[in-house]
């Protein structure tokens, strides 16, 4: 039975082949009054085979109030599990760490969206503020505020095609809406690929009006390779873009898609000639 008020047995403990008691020993140490004591082996179970522990162990350093183990914790910013990378802010808030600013400043583009989350609530606590319009971009993405940026001037849209690529298919929809309003020809090709790859029909339906916003010649030639594609969404969504360009060019080739063997993509080009129709009247 584990003694939770024995530090001896608590750091015994730690090293237990249960991965669960290992966790549970963690939370134990951070109940005791002499967890200061045991701080250098709470780091070293940041280096834990297990996510879990690393996780629990990264949060408890931030509760046991110890400078020491800054550096460490900057070390693991870099974990490969999430859960780590956020308790590690999280920590690295707890502690004041205005030293590690530039190191937290780097989450701000993980690829998870909790961390960079995380990393700009512990930021400001920490009295940051962007410098450019680049970690401005980035703050606002992690705190999900999509229409501050938007308002941003000037902003290179390159910066936003990283999140094209995220991990949680809501980043991936609002930053297609972004570039859609930005309206600038460098977002088609990335909007395309991402088109051709998205797993969800709810974000290539966003980004097939965002790559119709944006039209042009680049535009109508990539989404006309995309009407001969073998799935029937990506043609619904191509005849959908192309007829929020009202490019004229296409309206032979979207005729040929009236009679498309999905019903949901010749409703669409029918809407699209519509909308062509609309254009010109």
């Amino acid at each position: 039975m584990l003694d939770e008020d024995d530090m001896t047995y608590l750091l015994e403990s730690l090293t237990d082949e249960d991965p669960h008691v290992r966790v549970f020993t963690i939370n134990s140490i951070v109940d005791n009054s002499k967890r200061e004591s045991a701080v250098d082996a709470v780091i070293n179970s940041l280096l834990d085979d297990n996510a879990e522990v690393r996780a629990r162990a990264a949060w408890a350093l931030g509760k046991i109030q110890s400078k020491s183990a800054i550096e460490s914790l900057i070390q693991s910013l870099n974990d490969d599990d999430y859960n780590v990378r956020k308790n590690s802010l999280r920590s690295l808030g707890e502690l004041v760490a205005i030293d590690s600013i530039q190191n937290i400043l780097t989450k701000l583009e993980d690829k998870h969206w909790e961390v960079r989350n995380e990393a700009a609530v512990v930021l400001e606590y920490l009295g940051w503020v962007p410098g450019n319009d680049k970690e401005t971009a980035y703050n606002l993405i992690a705190k999900g505020r999509w229409g501050n940026v938007l308002q941003i001037e000037n902003l290179s849209v390159e910066l936003l095609f990283p999140f094209l690529n995220d991990e949680n298919s809501e980043v991936q929809g609002y930053i297609a809406w972004i570039l859609g309003e930005k309206r600038n020809s460098l977002a088609v090709q990335p909007l395309y690929d991402l088109l051709m790859t998205a797993k969800l029909h709810d974000v290539k339906e966003k980004v097939s009006v965002a790559i119709g916003k944006i039209g042009g010649k680049e535009a109508v030639e990539l989404l006309q390779v995309a009407l001969h594609d073998p799935n029937w969404f990506i043609r619904k969504c191509a005849v959908t873009s192309l007829g929020l360009i009202k490019d004229k060019s296409i309206i032979e080739i979207l005729k040929l898609h009236i009679n498309d063997s999905n019903r949901f993509v010749s409703q669409s080009a029918r809407e699209a000639l519509e909308r062509i129709d609309e254009k010109d009247s």
